[in-house]
């Protein structure tokens, strides 16, 4: 825990030098001009994928599917948009990842054939959720009395 403390406060630090060596290096008009435009397009890259995640989330509970990619690739833009957003060098180095991972994850559509999550399916007016059971467990209905009224 003390190295976490450690790095949270060290890295404001590191992102401060690194903009200073970036301003020495390309000047201070440019340096600001970086910061400016990170910032508003983490901004916007918070701005899409937060209203975007929403709008496939309900594309996703509408069809009865698994939401757990369309969250995934949310998690990662939002992630993504913050760090770029942080001014800094090293917090956008560290966005790159987070945006390769959120691309990665875009599909976001968890269907039948979703190896992340339970398969779901309609037969009828039956919803069938498939599991895992392995022979000779107690199925609920044979322990529980009260499952077995007349």
């Amino acid at each position: 825990m003390p190295l976490l403390r450690i790095l949270l406060l060290a890295l404001p630090l590191i992102e401060l030098a690194s903009l200073i060596l970036l301003g020495q290096q390309v000047g201070v008009g440019w340096t600001l001009l970086w910061v400016l435009f990170t910032g508003v397009a983490g901004l916007m890259l918070i701005q899409r994928n937060g209203w975007g995640m929403l709008q496939r989330l309900q594309q996703q509970m509408v069809t009865n599917r698994s939401p757990f990619n369309v969250l995934k690739s949310g998690m990662w833009g939002v992630l993504a948009g913050v760090l770029i957003a942080f001014p800094g060098l090293v917090s956008d180095v560290l966005a790159i990842p987070c945006l390769i991972l959120a691309l990665v994850h875009r599909g976001g559509g968890s269907g039948p054939d979703d190896q992340n999550g339970p398969r779901m399916y309609r037969r009828g007016e039956h919803t069938i959720i498939e599991g895992e059971w392995e022979p000779g467990r107690a199925t609920p209905g044979e322990d529980d009395p009260r499952l077995n009224k007349p």
